[in-house]
């Protein structure tokens, strides 16, 4: 409560107000002193629209204002840089953050104030008595497009005319009474510019009253210094500032964190269940290979047993013939 009541002598007395006269510095302001706001030398400080209203948005954290003594000099200062000095304060930048997220959170609450008018504003339940004399309105319609098709039918055409009005005349009745049991007792809209509730009920003064009060002028020139930002600064092609809602995007190391426990369980299962399968297929590969070399070795092997053979048959064979050579010699 003691700071506040500081800050807010400081904003109107100044903050050399208990220094004698001689001791105070007496130095004029310029545009980029701490004290100075920063958002009404750019073009608005929404921190003194709506002060004693719902709406009140606090205490700016700068104390010179538009009320301040020496303030027409800071402006004149400020005024006479280029916008390419300006722009390099950003000053206006800025103030275009700070209105983007008040304009974001308004835009919210009308959304939330529409949907509850929507429900304040639904038809009414129908109670049992007026189902009951709407259901009969009914059953006389029905009757009388019975009887005209009837007439017609037998050829009464004047007949049949009567009750298709009369029919007619039913239906109406029917619409009529229906749309005035199920009527809502008022009807709720939301103003698009500062989502205050408007009701069907409202008078003439109480709308002009509401186009004429804080909420509504200090909304709108909230959403005018918006839009004239947004123009200025597409047409000096600067880059638009930085949201503040907005959030970092994730690193590859963050994504890895905040990856689904599960699914690395499922991908190391099938990691495995890949290297398992590898594995056996390159032990079944070795075995295949080992078994046509056995099998290469064995052939080699036989043919030269049966090489071998041959040559010791051939080898006795040729003994044999010598041996009777040389007995029929002898």
């Amino acid at each position: 409560m003691a700071d506040a009541m500081r800050a807010m002598l400081d904003e109107l007395m100044g903050k050399e107000r208990n220094v004698p006269l001689e001791q105070r510095k007496g130095t004029d302001l310029r545009f980029n002193d701490p004290e100075v706001c920063k958002y009404a030398l750019a073009g608005l400080c929404p921190y003194g629209l709506f002060k004693n209203t719902k709406s009140d948005l606090g205490v700016c954290k700068y104390t010179i204002h538009e009320d301040d003594i020496q303030w027409d000099v800071v402006k004149e200062n400020w005024d006479q840089l280029s916008a390419k000095d300006k722009d390099r304060c950003g000053y206006e930048r800025e103030l275009m953050t700070l209105l983007n997220q008040l304009v974001r959170d308004m835009n919210r609450k009308i959304e939330r104030q529409k949907e509850r008018a929507i429900l304040e504003s639904s038809a009414r339940p129908l109670s049992v008595e007026d189902k009951a004399r709407l259901d009969a309105i009914k059953g006389q319609e029905v009757d009388a497009m019975h009887r005209s098709q009837a007439m017609a039918d037998a050829g009464d055409v004047d007949g049949s005319l009567v009750c298709a009005q009369q029919a007619e005349t039913y239906k109406k009745q029917h619409e009529t009474l229906h749309t005035s049991l199920t009527a809502p007792e008022r009807v709720m809209t939301v103003c698009e510019v500062c989502g205050v509730f408007i009701n069907s009920t409202d008078n003439d003064q109480r709308r002009q009253d509401h186009l004429t009060g804080k909420q509504y002028l200090g909304w709108k020139a909230i959403r005018d210094e918006q839009t004239r930002l947004q123009e200025h600064m597409a047409s000096q092609r600067l880059p638009p500032p930085p949201s503040r809602t907005e959030e970092p995007r994730p690193s590859h190391r963050d994504r890895d964190r905040e990856r689904d426990p599960r699914k690395d369980r499922e991908r190391s299962h099938s990691s495995r269940e890949h290297h398992h399968r590898h594995s056996a297929d390159k032990v079944r590969e070795t075995g295949r290979r080992s078994s046509s070399h056995g099998d290469r070795e064995r052939d080699r092997s036989l043919s030269r047993m049966g090489t071998h053979s041959h040559e010791q048959r051939r080898e006795r064979e040729r003994q044999y013939e010598g041996s009777r050579s040389h007995g029929g010699r002898l």
